[in-house]
């Protein structure tokens, strides 16, 4: 077996990563709402490392990331079953990036707590 089969050979089973993804974004959703409480009180949206807060609003906009992620995951899980059989590696490359997106909107909420 060469190279590029085992790489074929473990791509092509990438559900994990799907669940892994849903289950981030579940996170993602039960930690803004046990942790930060958004609601109607004004709370840090943005925040720059260089100057600080950039936006407040309405904490229920917070809300807006994890729907994001879901909007992503939807669109790249559509564009995996219709690639999969086709190709492989772009299937595949579907899944890890919504797995990327999914743990960088979680880092996103989890700095945006010890902001508010």
């Amino acid at each position: 077996m060469d190279f590029i089969s085992i790489i074929k050979n473990y791509f092509r089973n990438v559900w994990f990563l799907w669940a892994l993804s849903l289950t981030l974004n579940i996170i993602t959703f039960l930690f803004l709402y046990f942790k930060i409480k958004p609601g109607q009180s004004p709370l840090a949206l943005h925040y720059n490392v260089l100057v600080g807060v950039l936006w407040y609003g309405p904490g229920r906009n917070l809300y807006f990331i994890p729907a994001i992620g879901m909007a992503i995951l939807i669109v790249n899980f559509t564009l995996f079953r219709a690639i999969k059989n086709r190709q492989d590696f772009l299937a595949a490359l579907s899944a890890l990036v919504s797995f990327f997106v999914e743990f960088i909107l979680l880092s996103a909420v989890l700095f945006l707590t010890r902001v508010n």
